[in-house]
């Protein structure tokens, strides 16, 4: 991994700071705390016992220093409301919960920091720290798929106890790369084990690596080992088997085919439409189709099995939004907040929590932070289109849309780079040639898969 390459000048033109290895080092701890494999990293909630959730905090103070980062009005004014949304929630529920302010608040903290101080090397740093995960976990699976069974589960266990672990489905982390038990596949109907990476469960890795690849094919476009690097990210995708991060592949490859010549999307649509045909035909997506049907139209059976149990459910995604909706009709402006005894669903006994991004917000936040989510998404979609120079405006909020639809990841600091940066966004103007210097920006034309 390079350690150091030019960073952009500022505007005043004073001077010039390199990226260097302590901006990798934050930037992969954040991707690692994003995978939330083990305990350690598992939650992001502030409190005593949960030492790991001060180390990514740390970690940015020292980077803001290192770079002088100065708050504007945009981060004291969107403290300013969350500050009065908190109070609003703690009088209607008259309860205080001071972990649930402080944990959004360094969230939000923690991103800002990354934008300002690492500006738009953010994106090249994350894609090439995907790569190297991407490598490690096509090697580990590759080794997984050789060994057979659960060989190489069984050498994990030696090492890393469940007592560790927040993999699903009884699986094993090494940190850099997750392990679940073989009768997991077998059950949803894989033949062949799923690669997890480095997260707690392969969907998850799926959402990191579409997102390297967005970067990938509209942000470092140019960068002479792109290419290289794309085809590496899309193999370790599709070793995930997962349906959310093929649909956000496809959508992203549509729209890189759509900033090409007319022609070559009239050559390539029989084969993209063949492509959606095979894809929507394998086993493992149909049988996941008729498990989610299946599930939305079971809601009150799987109340019923969760009554008063000792562990917690996760339902499918449309069904933990089912759910979350009611919540939201309970509590349609503030929603819950941190008040999760109020969830209907903790009322009547049921152990169960909800996987959707989306549900869980509007549940949480109500209509307030619904429309400030959409509002933030799309402006900044829109501003990585006009920045970047690419056709799709709607691009990047659909990508965030859909993995906020399936996972409850759209708080972590690291997604929040990208959602809320049209918000965060450095200081204008940075100068265009500097900028292509930096990152090898340009139109994605010169993607080294055009040639």
């Amino acid at each position: 991994m390079p350690y150091t390459h030019s960073i952009e000048q500022e505007s005043t033109g004073s001077f010039s700071q390199k990226i260097t290895l302590f901006e990798y080092l934050c930037v992969f701890i954040l991707v690692i705390y994003a995978g939330r494999a083990n305990k350690f990293v598992e939650s992001g909630f502030i409190a005593v016992k949960n030492v790991g959730a001060f180390i990514p905090i740390i970690l940015s103070v020292i980077l803001a220093i290192k770079w002088k980062v100065k708050f504007d009005g945009h981060f004291y004014f969107l403290t300013f409301c969350f500050g009065i949304y908190f109070l609003a929630i703690s009088i209607k529920y008259t309860e205080i919960h001071p972990s649930f302010f402080l944990s959004y608040f360094f969230n939000f903290f923690i991103a800002y920091i990354l934008i300002k101080a690492i500006k738009h090397n953010l994106f090249k740093i994350y894609e090439h720290i995907l790569f190297y995960l991407a490598i490690v976990g096509l090697l580990l699976w590759s080794i997984q798929i050789v060994l057979g069974g659960d060989a190489l589960y069984s050498i994990f266990s030696k090492f890393s106890g469940s007592e560790f672990s927040s993999v699903s489905g009884h699986g094993l982390s090494a940190i850099i790369y997750s392990i679940q038990p073989s009768d997991i596949s077998l059950l949803y109907g894989f033949s062949i084990p799923r690669n997890c990476g480095f997260t707690w469960e392969p969907g998850a890795f799926a959402v990191y690596l579409c997102l390297a690849i967005f970067i990938n094919l509209f942000i470092t476009s140019s960068d002479n080992k792109g290419g290289m690097r794309f085809w590496v990210l899309m193999v370790a995708l599709l070793s995930t088997l997962s349906t959310t991060g093929y649909v956000i592949f496809l959508l992203m490859i549509t729209y890189y085919f759509l900033n090409k010549k007319l022609n070559i999307i009239i050559l390539l649509l029989p084969v993209a439409i063949i492509a959606v045909i095979y894809l929507s035909s394998l086993p493992f997506m149909s049988k996941k189709v008729i498990q989610v049907i299946d599930e939305t139209n079971q809601v009150d059976q799987l109340l019923e099995e969760t009554y008063g149990v000792d562990f917690q459910s996760n339902p499918q995604r449309f069904t933990s939004i089912m759910i979350s909706l009611k919540d939201f009709a309970n509590n349609p402006i503030l929603g819950v907040g941190g008040n999760n005894e109020d969830s209907w669903t903790y009322k009547m006994g049921s152990r169960i929590s909800t996987v959707s991004g989306i549900g869980n917000l509007i549940a949480q936040f109500g209509i307030f932070g619904f429309i400030f989510f959409i509002i933030a998404s799309y402006k900044s979609s829109i501003f990585f289109s006009t920045y970047y120079e690419y056709k799709g405006k709607f691009l990047l909020f659909l990508i965030i849309l859909f993995v906020s639809v399936s996972y409850s990841i759209i708080f972590l600091p690291i997604i929040i780079t990208f959602w809320m940066y049209q918000l965060f966004k450095p200081e204008e103007p940075i100068q265009k040639e500097v900028k292509n210097m930096a990152l090898g920006t340009k139109n994605n034309v010169d993607h080294p898969l055009n040639h």
